[in-house]
């Protein structure tokens, strides 16, 4: 199943697909709201030290997506929706799949890695969304835009970039 190149329409088809079948109209998405209305629980852990520079994973075994709690809110949100873009693109069926790092410098730029990334910002910043408060509030800064859709200043960024 390994890819040699990211699929970014499918990533971004798919979040867009999840946010109309939620009837997500407006930010923030809650990423943790949309995995379990796909049936994915969510669950919020304390990890051990030893693995204190993970952001999250899948637990196939239990359909669960697991998220460290020693992340704040905006970060928990980006990853769960990341996790949820690796469940939904079955990448976890892949020996290619990995834990989610905090440092996303220590990530390979896998075509997984790219496309959960491409899904998760998608899903959580639809470029419509943000045109629509651009376009309303033109002065508007990245920090108010990240607050507003409930991610970081650097997914905002992103987001401008690319949208």
């Amino acid at each position: 199943m390994a890819t040699t190149q990211a699929d970014f329409k499918l990533a971004k088809t798919k979040a867009l697909q999840i946010l109309e079948a939620n009837m997500i109209v407006k930010p923030p998405v809650i990423a943790a709201e949309l995995a379990e209305a796909e049936g994915v629980e969510v669950l919020c852990m304390t990890f051990n030290p030893d693995y204190m520079e993970i952001a999250g994973f899948i637990d196939t075994d239990r359909k669960a997506i697991v998220v460290n709690a020693a992340e704040n809110s905006a970060r928990q949100n980006f990853t769960i929706a990341h996790e949820l873009g690796h469940y939904l693109l079955k990448h976890y069926e892949s020996s290619e799949y990995t834990v989610l790092l905090r440092n996303s410098n220590a990530m390979k730029k896998t075509p997984m890695e790219q496309e959960a990334n491409c899904f998760a910002a998608n899903l959580l910043v639809p470029s419509m969304f943000l045109r629509e408060y651009i376009n309303n509030f033109p002065f508007i800064t990245d920090l108010q835009l990240a607050r507003l859709f409930g991610v970081s200043v650097d997914v905002i960024r992103f987001r401008r970039l690319y949208s």
